[in-house]
Parts: structure tokens; sequence; C-alpha cells
């Protein structure tokens, strides 16, 4: 039998015991995905979850995105209702659109804003489709990139809880410097098995406080990341700040951030409201979509992971303040983040050496991959 939901309904509704079976896995995958989702009643938007999770509340309203390969989505059964499953692998949910396995996540999501940019729900959230959990360690141990204190019922209930208010929601994991791709970690989010982290009281800190356990983590150096994007786009590592200005400038096509301070969600896992998406035009996303449309795992994509706060609308403010710290980190010595550390999100067992596999797609350099893109964003 297939108890999920009804299980499921069961814990969030007492009042419905509509249980098919009961066998202690049964209870166990249950249980994983109670967990994963947020107990309904511990949260403060009760009352609209409830009505999500009875059906109640529709995709116009609401729209959950996943980005799925092969990757189990049974945590996901109790928001079927108004979930979107774009599927690039071979074991695919019954209700998943299949995409061509190109562009990685961002490609799935752009597809998505492009096809439905004059039906977009008041509210999407958009996530790679694994189970959300804290953090994330390694490709061997993984994580749902989550901060700690945060479950996928923040994504999907912020926009009730700010009664429309909000146009985003980003919670930043990281930061990482433009010309350098030196990396911040939020102490938030977990990157060791044994970590104890701080627990966030709400989804409406973006960042960090200036003070308190919350706070942003020394910068340093990630080798890997950088070996990694400069093989995948052709680029020595010494021009890639050129490079990645150039990207900002052609293709964000916003002002460069303060301080060169690029803040993004790990994951990237976020909600946008679709007046937000329509500050850019459905050219826009097309021209960001067919950059990324032409190979499986293109130099591009890892940077849209880096940007999505910026691309998804044309926000005139950086998510975050930036520190005395962000304004020295050029010059500052080379701290080295732990090895096996991710700077981006990213799948495959290619941890121990980040650039294998690399030359598998043909890397482009990234200057001339700009400029086709910029040139079909201004057709």
């Amino acid at each position: 039998c297939w108890p999920t939901v009804q299980l499921a309904k069961s814990n969030l509704y007492p009042s419905d015991s509509r249980i098919l079976c009961s066998s202690r896995s049964t209870m166990a995958k249950v249980s994983a995905i109670l967990s994963t989702l947020g107990a309904v009643a511990a949260t403060g938007h009760s009352d609209f979850l409830s009505d999500l999770y009875s059906g109640k509340v529709s995709k116009n309203q609401v729209e959950l995105v996943l980005a799925q390969h092969d990757e189990d989505l049974a945590w996901s059964e109790p928001l079927s209702s108004v979930r979107t499953v774009y599927c690039k692998g071979s074991q695919c949910s019954a209700d998943a659109v299949q995409l061509s396995n190109v562009g990685r996540e961002g490609h799935t999501f752009l597809h998505h804003i492009v096809n439905n940019y004059d039906s977009l729900a008041n509210w999407t959230v958009f996530s790679q489709a694994q189970a959300p959990s804290e953090g994330y360690v390694n490709h061997r141990v993984g994580g749902g990139h989550l901060l700690s204190g945060i479950t996928m019922n923040d994504y999907l209930a912020h926009h009730n809880d700010t009664e429309g208010k909000a146009d985003s929601l980003f919670l930043m994991s990281s930061k990482v410097h433009m010309g350098t791709l030196r990396h911040a970690l939020r102490s938030t989010y977990k990157v060791h098995e044994d970590q104890q982290t701080p627990k966030l009281s709400s989804a409406s800190e973006t960042c960090p406080k200036e003070s308190g356990e919350d706070v942003w983590g020394a910068y340093h150096d990630v080798p890997q990341l950088k070996k990694l994007i400069s093989a995948k786009c052709g680029v020595e590592e010494h021009s890639l700040g050129a490079a990645i200005r150039s990207f900002w400038e052609d293709l964000v096509q916003l002002p460069i951030p303060p301080r060169e301070v690029i803040h993004y969600s790990q994951g990237a896992r976020f909600a946008v409201s679709r007046d937000r998406l329509r500050q850019r035009s459905k050219a826009y996303y097309q021209g960001l979509l067919n950059s990324i449309s032409l190979e499986q795992d293109p130099c591009l994509s890892y940077l849209y992971e880096f940007s999505w706060y910026y691309l998804t609308g044309a926000s005139s403010t950086a998510p975050c303040t930036t520190s005395v710290e962000d304004a020295t980190v050029i010059s500052s010595p080379a701290r080295f983040l732990q090895e096996g550390t991710s700077g981006v999100s990213g799948g495959g067992d290619e941890d121990e050496n980040p650039v294998a596999g690399t030359v598998r797609s043909s890397a482009v350099a990234l200057s001339a991959l700009v400029t086709a893109a910029a040139l079909a964003l201004s057709a």
C-alpha cells in the first residue's frame, strides 16, 4: 500500500484517521517526511499549512517547483496538489514533466519561468528534489541545504505569513567575493557531520545578525571550486574575477554588489513572488535559459547558483550588509576551507577531484559564452 499521504494527514489533522497500513517501515518513512517538512502544529503558520496540506490551496496561490534527476520524492507527496516536478533522469515520478538532461537545476527553474510566465503562481518555491535537511557536508554524505531551525514549510508559508508583503525568501548561507572566489559560510549552515549549529528562530532572518550566534564565518579560499569553475568555463584561474565581473555586467545586468560580495543560498532553494519575477521580461529569462541549454553541466549553471537573488527580479539593494572583513578580503592571507566542503552544490562522485569529468563537456571560454548570451538577451 501507499499510506504516506494518509498517515501524514493523520498526524497533521488528528480527526483524519484514514491509515491504510502501519508497518514499522511505513511509520519510519512518514516520520521522516514529517520531520523534513516540519510539523505544522509547531509552526506559527499552522492555519495556512493545514489548508495547504489538505488541498485547499491552489497552484495559482503557491507552487513548489522541483528539479528532479533520480531523487526519491516521497518527502514531497503531502504537497502533491501544489507540486510541479521536472525530471531529467530515468526514475521520474508519475506526475513529472520530462526534460532533456541539460543545464542542471538552473535550466529547470528557467524553463518553468519562461513557459509559465503569464500564469505564474503568486508564490513559487524553487528547489532541487532531494529531501530538504540541514546543511551540506559533501557529495558522499550529502545534505538538503537548509539552515538550522528552518523547514520547507517556512519557504511555502512565508508569503502568507507576511500578508503578501514579502517578494522573495532567500536565506543566505554563503557569500563569495567576486574577484577572488573566497567564500564565507554562515554559522547556522551545517558543513560537518558533528557540527553543533545555532538555530534560526524565523525565516525572516535572510542574513546573519551583527551579533549573537548566527554570524558569518571568516573568508577562506576554496581551491577545488576555483579549479572546477576554471576548467568548466575554459578560463585561467587568475582571470576568473574579470570573467565573473563580465558575467555580472552582461547577464545579471545590475550594479556590481557592494565590495564585490555576492550573497547566495547554497543548494539553489528559494521562493519568489510573481510580481518580483515579472520585474524581468520573459525575453530576459529566455536568454538565460538559452545560455545553459546545450550542455549537461554548463559553466554558467555554477554562476547562476551564485546569482539567483539577483537574476529573479531587479532589486537595486543588496540582500545583506557588508563588513570590514568584506572590504579587506582581497589583501587578507589565504585560509583554506576544509577539503570536501563545496562552494556550490553539485552532484556526482567527484568530490575527491572536482575537476574530474569536466573535460567530458566542451568547455567554452566564459568570455565568449557571456558575449553570446548577452547578444541573446539583447535580441
